[in-house]
């Protein structure tokens, strides 16, 4: 303490600002030469008032009960006032639709507020005090009972008991303090600065003062556009020096922290795009980390964790990232993982059950770890029923994870070990909580450790040559820079908007100018703020936003006396950069590898369907086998009930057979045959399905049969030949396999084709005129899988709710709404054509064309219309917002060009 008396002490607002400061102090005795110094004495405010009236205690200066022995942090303080408000709402009638975490928010708030302002109860009696006051009031006396009761305070009522034995201390103080970083000085700071004057301290306010600093303004068209020359800006001004010290700083840097990385990470760090490069270090850092609960390798543990506390159904949702996430189980089996999740996809419903998951997992050999690991969860649900204090549940949280091998799959790489001490570090601080919390269930211990990680910030340490910083508002530099890039400067943001605490007197808070009590106050506080920003740096830009969206929004008033440029370049995204205009060997890759005789392909029909809309679209999906994940659904999805009617109607043709036969039905056999055919149908996945929703789809498929057979019972006499007939068939020298839904055979031999169709939309015959036709299944099977046959009609059979009805081309009458051929009206495409067999002829040479490109290996990326891709599975593939923004810069640098010609 001796040497603290005579040496100059420097106090710091942040932690983070005297961090910095002793960087800066450090790296400037490495530039001299200097081998060895003495630390300078930095600190923060309560940082150097806790040391202090410690050793004061020790040295007997203070009663050794005049400080409560605990302290509450962040968390703890918030678990305490909702357990206060909880108490004191337990007999209200609507207590459970208080926001509880809410209002203890603006408890601590309101709190903290009294004791930083000094705000005595008695004047809070002299204002109006409305019910929110008296309620807050009473939560605030059941609070301090439960401080009393676990013996600790909170770290403001603490900094104020620590003020108030400043009085009492005889310790030596130093001559001379210094602060930093104090844009507002409350009035129990002022108590503090005259208890440190009255002893003989020197206290001075330490700015950052450049005179004569280069001040403008921008204004751009949004927020993104404000990141993109921000970043721009940055990227020139290293370019030109690359030793400049810049800042960005913005009012709202949570909503522009992940712009502002992608865009700082394509400019500078475009290596960091490959995973073994992610850590790579960076040329700027945020001043504020992420919660810890967001980092990848703790929301793994948090999402085991409450598997196993929960006995509620999963979603697939919860269950699929965890079967394809690297950081618990066993890696050499990731690959099954994702093969299980496709199948849990398939298989399962939207909600499940574990038991479900693991049953369904049995069924491969190739996951033996993970099921183990599964296995082990489902046994934890039932060991963990009983309610335990936090200590314990702590140890069993570790324990499991353990035998999970979380963080164990692989070595950890630095950030990723960092992360693993901070999640240490919250189970240890977990396990402290006993005294607060009591005996608690799994799940409510869960939830109590997702808000302390939520509550933990986490930011691996920076390292490597930091050139710039991002910050908030309200964040100090340790030193002046060079440039600084001051974002987000419109009149909504700053000055901040008014925030009055609801829990204590408005006229009380005005009078006091407390923090975000009124225009006035706020705007003084921005100004002070302003000034800061003016004198901390050689050259200083604001930029605001013209529109958010499709609001027009205004310039902060702060700006006024600042002059504007008009432009500044803006920072391109990586895939914008890769898009632009350049000398390139144009290499035409639209061709893959020929089909060779022995090639199995699948698809069938919708291969053929596919090529005709976009080769490449064939290519990927029924060639190279890519697809998309199926999405799961609660009960049945649109294909699997489409495949149920389809089973259903060929269940009540194959015993029913002909026209004749439907017709001399009775209403019950016709009921019993339906009810048969539905039973039937439904047979193999009723087993599978709760049995209301199996009742459900009985009653809809019997319905749906009904309206169907109405339709069909209109038509002239026929037998049913074959119901979803598969012929293997060769187009062109191509092998495929098509399934034909229905071939009626009328009383002269000839046939008809039916396609059933159960969406709700009219299918499309509009592409079976064209050379490209890609609606292929009818002209397939009438020209080339029946073309020993005569075909008088091919027709889609809409079997819908809202609507049942055919539709097609028929050569004569007879088909309820199909009009015969030859009386099509003159304005009718297949008017082009004289007969159904001409138009089937036309079919057989487009179908071998397109089979033709199949064989040579046609794979471009060519389609009509966009919308025809509106069921491409493979899509992302296709890569067409690429190939746009490549076509718009080409656009632009041809229009740049002539420009610059002319």
């Amino acid at each position: 303490m001796l040497a603290q008396a005579h040496s100059p002490l420097i106090l710091c607002s942040t932690t983070r600002l005297a961090r910095s400061l002793h960087l800066d102090y450090q790296r400037k005795q490495t530039e001299s030469g200097t081998q060895q110094w003495a630390a300078p004495q930095i600190d923060t405010l309560t940082q150097w008032l806790h040391r202090y009236t410690g050793f004061a205690l020790l040295a007997g200066e203070i009663d050794a009960d005049y400080f409560s022995p605990n302290t509450l942090d962040s968390f703890t303080e918030t678990m305490l006032w909702q357990q206060a408000i909880e108490s004191c709402l337990a007999k209200h009638a609507f207590s459970e639709l208080f926001d509880v975490p809410s209002l203890a928010q603006s408890a601590i708030a309101a709190n903290q507020m009294l004791i930083h302002w000094q705000i005595e109860d008695a004047q809070l009696s002299d204002y109006f005090t409305n019910t929110e006051t008296r309620q807050f009031l009473r939560w605030r006396n059941a609070f301090f009972k439960l401080c009393e009761q676990h013996q600790t305070v909170t770290p403001a009522w603490r900094l104020q008991q620590e003020i108030q034995a400043l009085t009492q201390c005889q310790s030596p103080l130093p001559r001379h303090i210094q602060l930093i970083g104090f844009d507002r000085i409350t009035p129990l700071e002022q108590r503090l600065m005259a208890i440190l004057q009255s002893k003989g301290v020197t206290i001075d306010v330490r700015k950052l003062d450049i005179a004569d600093a280069q001040l403008v303004q921008i204004g751009l068209p949004d927020l993104q556009a404000e990141c993109r020359a921000a970043v721009a800006w940055a990227k020139q001004y290293l370019t030109q020096c690359p030793q400049s010290n810049l800042a960005i700083i913005s009012p709202v840097q949570n909503e522009v922290r992940r712009v502002l990385s992608d865009l700082l990470d394509d400019t500078f760090h475009p290596e960091a795009l490959h995973a073994h490069q992610y850590e790579t270090p960076r040329i700027y850092d945020f001043s504020v980390g992420m919660m810890l609960s967001e980092h990848s390798m703790c929301r793994t543990a948090l999402n085991l964790l409450r598997l196993a506390s929960s006995h509620q159904t999963l979603t697939q949702t919860d269950i699929s990232p965890l079967l394809l996430d690297v950081y618990w189980s066993d890696l050499t089996e990731l690959d099954a993982r994702s093969l299980a999740d496709a199948r849990m996809r398939k298989k399962l419903m939207r909600t499940f059950h574990l038991t479900q998951l693991i049953a369904l997992l049995e069924q491969s050999n190739d996951l033996p770890q993970c099921l183990a690991h599964l296995q082990w969860l489902h046994t934890t649900q039932s060991q963990w029923g009983k309610p335990q204090p936090p200590s314990v549940w702590s140890t069993h949280f570790a324990e499991l994870l353990a035998h999970l091998h979380w963080a164990q799959t692989r070595p950890l790489s630095s950030h990723e070990y960092q992360a693993k001490q901070a999640w240490d570090g919250v189970l240890e601080a977990f396990a402290a909580l006993d005294s607060l919390t009591g005996a608690i269930t799994a799940s409510n211990a869960l939830q109590k450790l997702y808000q302390l990680a939520r509550s933990k910030m986490f930011m691996p340490e920076a390292i490597g040559d930091v050139r710039i910083q991002l910050l908030g508002m309200l964040e100090n530099l340790s030193q002046p820079i060079d440039a600084i890039w001051v974002m987000g400067m419109n009149d909504h943001l700053w000055p901040p908007p008014t925030d009055l605490n609801p829990l204590l007197p408005a006229t009380l808070q005005r009078e006091l100018l407390t923090p975000g009590a009124s225009p006035n106050a706020q705007s003084v506080f921005a100004q002070a703020i302003h000034s800061r920003l003016c004198h901390s740096a050689h050259e200083v830009t604001f930029s605001w936003s013209h529109k958010a969206g499709e609001r027009e929004l205004r310039v902060s008033p702060l700006l006024a006396n600042i002059p504007s440029v008009a432009h500044a370049p803006q920072a391109n995204t990586m895939a914008e950069n890769l898009a632009e205009p350049q000398a390139m060997q144009m290499l035409d890759d639209a061709l893959a590898p020929p089909v060779h005789a022995n090639d199995k392909l699948r698809g069938g029909t919708k291969l053929l369907a596919a090529q005709a809309v976009c080769p490449a679209w064939a290519f990927y999906q029924y060639r190279l086998g890519a697809m998309a994940l199926e999405e799961p659904s609660d009960g049945l999805d649109s294909m699997t009930r489409g495949n149920l009617v389809h089973t259903v109607l060929q269940h009540f043709w194959l015993a029913c057979g002909d026209l004749q036969t439907l017709k001399q039905l009775s209403h019950d056999a016709l009921d019993s045959n339906i009810r048969h055919a539905v039973e039937k149908a439904l047979q193999d996945i009723a087993q599978t399905l709760p049995k209301q929703l199996v009742r459900i789809e009985q009653n809809r498929l019997q319905q749906l049969l009904r309206a169907w057979l109405a339709i069909e019972i209109q038509r002239e006499d026929f037998s049913v030949k074959a119901c979803e007939a598969v012929y293997p068939i060769q187009v062109a020298g191509l092998a495929i396999e098509c399934r034909i839904d229905r071939i009626d055979k009328l009383e002269d031999d000839a046939l008809v084709i039916i396609d059933y169709k159960t969406g709700a939309s009219d299918p499309k015959t509009s592409s079976w005129v064209k050379d490209r036709i890609n609606e292929p299944q009818l002209p397939l099977y009438a020209s080339i899988a029946l073309k020993d046959n005569e075909v008088v009609a091919v027709c889609f059979a809409k079997v819908h709710a809202e609507e049942c009805k055919f539709s097609g081309l028929a050569q004569e009458e007879g088909i309820p709404n199909i009009t015969p051929f030859e009386k099509l009206k003159s304005n009718s495409a297949f008017k082009a054509f004289d007969t159904l067999p001409a138009l089937i002829s036309h079919w057989r040479s487009s179908l071998e064309n397109i089979a033709e490109e199949i064989r040579a290996g046609h794979a471009g990326v060519i389609f009509e219309d966009e919308n025809d891709l509106m069921y491409c599975d493979v899509k992302p593939l296709l890569r067409l917002p690429e190939r746009q923004l490549q076509f718009e810069m080409q656009r632009m640098g041809a229009s740049a060009k002539g420009a610059g010609n002319a």
